[in-house]
């Protein structure tokens, strides 16, 4: 068996920038079938993912770690952050309940939508299934996971605090509007 590193150029078509990644390629005997061992993005540096601001910082130190964990290819470790982060907003919101299932349940009764809490509860069932079983996962399930939190993240807390700023600032402009109109 030969062991070939692989340098691909190409586009991102997400953001249509340059990449470089490196595939390592395992041939066997014959030379010409084999498998990839591994694809690594190596230029741009890949980035952790991060919650917005508005989010509370305990949710977003949790969920910085679990992406640092995403980032370095530990899956495992990243479904445990990020279900400790859904553990952690559940507490932010007041959520009541003897395990974590049960709080993600409560947030019905704070005005979270049954799609969102489906979204955790997929986070927690990824890190349980991570902690307790030791299960694998590959690095598509566990962003989806990340994605579904960083969407409750916004719902919950980016778009409340957007809604509040605009509201501000159409009260501001009524107020320097009235004081010069009186």
């Amino acid at each position: 068996m030969r062991t070939w590193l692989r340098q691909i150029i190409a586009n991102c078509s997400h953001c249509h920038d340059t990449v470089v990644m490196h595939q390592l390629l395992r041939f066997n005997e014959d030379g010409e079938t084999g498998e990839v061992l591994r694809v690594i993005q190596v230029w741009p540096e890949r980035q952790a993912r991060e919650l917005h601001p508005s989010a509370p910082n305990a949710v977003r130190d949790l969920f910085a770690e679990g992406a640092r964990a995403e980032a370095a290819e530990a899956y495992r470790a990243a479904g445990a952050m990020y279900r400790a982060a859904v553990e952690e907003l559940c507490k932010d919101l007041g959520a009541a309940g003897g395990n974590l299932a049960k709080k993600i349940d409560d947030l019905v009764n704070r005005g979270v939508t049954p799609e969102i809490m489906e979204g955790l509860h997929e986070a927690r069932l990824l890190g349980n299934w991570s902690l307790h079983d030791g299960l694998e996962f590959s690095a598509e399930e566990v962003a989806d996971v990340a994605e579904l939190i960083a969407e409750a993240v916004h719902i919950l807390y980016v778009q409340p605090e957007e809604r509040r700023a605009m509201r501000d600032a159409r009260k501001a402009r009524r107020d320097a509007f009235g004081a010069q109109n009186p």
